[in-house]
C-alpha cells in the first residue's frame, strides 16, 4: 500500500491505495474532476465542493443504475434467447431421430 495524492478541484487528499492499482484511481479521479467541473459549469460556479461532489456523486449513481437495469434488460433477452434456441434444438434432434428410426427401418 503506498499513499497517493490526488487533487479534485485543486484540493489535495491523500489516500491509500495498493500500488498495482495507482494508476487506475487516478484516472478515476482525472474522469471524477471533470464530472465535477462539468457540473460547476452547469450550476454557474455556485455552490461548495462539497454540495458539487454530492452532485457529481448522484449523476454517477444515476448512471450505475441505468446501466444495471439496462444489464439486466439485456441478461433477461438473453436468456429468452437462449430458452427459445434450446427448444429449437430439441425440435431439431426429435426430427433427426425420426428420420434415423425411418432409415434404420428400411435397413432391416
Amino acid at each position: 500500500m503506498q499513499t497517493v495524492e490526488i487533487v479534485v478541484r485543486n484540493n489535495v487528499y491523500k489516500v491509500s491505495c495498493e500500488d498495482a492499482k495507482r494508476e487506475h484511481l487516478l484516472y478515476l479521479v482525472s474522469r471524477f474532476d471533470n464530472l465535477v467541473d462539468t457540473i460547476l459549469q452547469k450550476t454557474g460556479g455556485k455552490g461548495s465542493d462539497a454540495l458539487n461532489f454530492l452532485l457529481a456523486a448522484l449523476t454517477l449513481e444515476d448512471q450505475v443504475l441505468e446501466l444495471t437495469q439496462q444489464l439486466n434488460t439485456v441478461n433477461k433477452e438473453y436468456t429468452e434467447y437462449k430458452h427459445k434456441k434450446k427448444i429449437e434444438c430439441i425440435e431439431v434432434l426429435g426430427k433427426v431421430e425420426k428420420i434415423l428410426a425411418s432409415l434404420g427401418s428400411q435397413l432391416t
